[in-house]
């Protein structure tokens, strides 16, 4: 089995490919595009196509309005060797490809760790760093070098076997609070967890909504998973609460260089004493314990719930026009470390890999730079105003519109078409688009004039979430597949975790039952796994 490492390997490759870059040596982003023509690169894909793929003028997968622009453009002839319905589908073809002597697609993504291992460990991909180094552009070698970890996922040997893409972190969490509640009190905004305590507490106490019952919480919460948002729950979350220092499920790098389990340390306690009293308190749903996401926030949405923890993205789903009352993001309170922080989504959620005889990477990274404008926010893109005239947008008096009802033969989400199924986004570029709009600031790029028609608490809640995000969001520093223990027992040892925390917040257990839980998850196989993370965490920061 090939063993991780890399994390230098990483950076010298980028800065070696940076150098090249300024003294001229690497091409140009879509140098090649008037070779196009001339240039011929078939490449095989398996795709998933699902119902959510639409089609109109007699096009499919294969040939398409975008698949027949890489042709034209570059000289790709993407050709789908076959094609699923879905993602569990495409994974089982994948494995059973692994397995036989059949031919794996030249490009194809996976979100799968443990699959993506077992893809490595075939011999039947390729390591990618001297093609990154020789044809990737400027703007992307750029974009890698500043987020080198990125490469721990797909790193093995010293080489790179997959191409990680990127999430935007456009979408991380603010605290939304009732501010005709907050008026109504005579309150101010809370800034410190003290405050939220003192304003929870008129939130349940002081009636409000002036109803003359009391019958309102302080905070919205989904407990039904978990305290985490991203690994537990996608909003309404508890996860800011802990702060800094650790996030429950979240391995992060303690003092000494290791990766450690933020589930067992001693602020997580903390934590899950202050949700007890929370909880004894009545400023939860007493019921936070047995709902999902969509059902804690319903007390927000309905007007009985002052705050709730959650993505920008809570502006359009679930919050609506119905909703009759003020509300506004506001910066999460330091948690109970004394530090604002919260569990952030994987800096890589896909990665792009290569069948070992693929013979046209110049013709990729051509292609993926070039799909990547609206990623970038290029306003040079071909795909600024949208990815295809009269699919997902028609010009009218020079200016793009996006009125579905004046698209010809209704509208396509083209984006579905290209090699990878979606945007390519970059970390930050949504979200400076995005508070840019929020600060009240007039849209001038296409980027701009597209996402103005977005709600404006959207880009309000971004303009929030900018200027705490860079020294606040906490992310998971293990990106390996499963170790062999967690395979073997990590369901077990997280049914144990869940069970815990929950007797503790609600009362059942004391809150020194912690100590008690961390001594037995230690025993029951999270030692073991400890020791596992650290050796991959180790191979990846190896020192050649």
């Amino acid at each position: 089995m090939k063993k991780r490492i890399a994390k230098q390997t990483a950076m010298a490759i980028v800065t070696s490919s940076l150098l090249l870059s300024a003294m001229g040596c690497s091409q140009e982003p879509n140098s090649v595009k008037e070779e196009g023509a001339s240039r011929e690169a078939i490449i095989t894909l398996g795709r998933v196509v699902g119902s959510d793929n639409k089609f109109k003028n007699g096009e499919s997968i294969e040939d398409n309005v975008h698949t027949r622009w890489a042709k034209e453009k570059f000289g790709i002839d993407f050709k789908v060797d076959w094609s699923v319905g879905t993602g569990e589908a495409y994974d089982t073809r994948l494995r059973l490809l692994l397995n036989s002597n059949d031919k794996l697609p030249d490009v194809f993504t996976l979100n799968n760790p443990t699959l993506e291992n077992q893809v490595v460990d075939s011999g039947k991909v390729m390591d990618i760093g001297e093609a990154f180094e020789k044809y990737a552009s400027p703007r992307l070698k750029e974009l890698y070098s500043q987020y080198p970890e990125v490469w721990n996922a797909v790193s093995y040997d010293g080489q790179h076997y997959g191409l990680p893409t990127f999430n935007a972190n456009s979408s991380f969490s603010v605290l939304w609070i009732r501010q005709d509640w907050l008026d109504q009190l005579g309150l101010k905004p809370p800034t410190t967890m003290e405050e939220m305590e003192t304003v929870m507490d008129a939130f349940v106490n002081k009636d409000p909504d002036g109803n003359g019952q009391k019958d309102t919480i302080g905070l919205s919460l989904s407990l039904k998973k978990g305290v985490t948002a991203v690994k537990d729950t996608y909003m309404v979350s508890s996860d800011f609460l802990f702060g800094q220092a650790a996030i429950p499920t979240y391995w992060t790098e303690a003092a000494d260089g290791n990766l450690q389990y933020g589930s067992i340390q001693p602020t997580v306690k903390e934590g899950l004493v202050k949700l007890s009293e929370w909880m004894s308190k009545g400023y939860l749903d007493k019921d936070a314990g047995i709902m999902d996401e969509a059902k804690a926030a319903e007390s927000f949405v309905q007007g009985k719930s002052g705050m709730v923890f959650g993505p920008t993205w809570m502006s359009t789903y679930p919050f609506n026009q119905d909703m009759g009352f003020d509300y506004r993001p506001i910066p999460v309170p330091a948690g109970v470390d004394g530090k604002v922080g919260f569990g952030s989504e994987p800096q890589s959620s896909v990665r792009f890999y290569f069948n070992k005889d693929f013979k046209h990477m110049d013709a990729f990274f051509d292609y993926l730079d070039a799909i990547m404008g609206p990623g970038f926010y290029d306003p040079d893109s071909e795909f600024a105003n949208g990815w295809a005239e009269g699919y997902d947008y028609v010009m009218v008096d020079g200016e793009p519109v996006y009125d579905q009802d004046k698209i010809p033969g209704g509208w396509i989400d083209v984006k579905k078409y290209s090699i990878y199924g979606n945007d390519i986004q970059t970390p930050k570029k949504e979200l400076e688009v995005m508070a840019k709009l929020g600060r009240g600031e007039t849209p001038e790029t296409p980027y701009e004039k597209y996402f103005s028609a977005r709600p404006k608490k959207w880009g309000e809640a971004a303009a929030v979430l900018e200027t705490y995000l860079d020294d606040s969001a906490v992310f998971d520093r293990y990106t390996g597949p499963p170790t062999a223990t967690m395979v073997q027992k990590g369901e077990l040892l997280r049914r144990m975790e869940n069970e815990a925390f929950m007797e503790i917040i609600y009362g059942q257990k004391s809150p020194d039952s912690f100590d008690a839980f961390v001594e037995k998850w230690k025993s029951s196989g999270g030692d073991d796994i400890t020791k596992e993370v650290n050796e991959w965490y180790q191979a990846v920061n190896a020192k050649e």
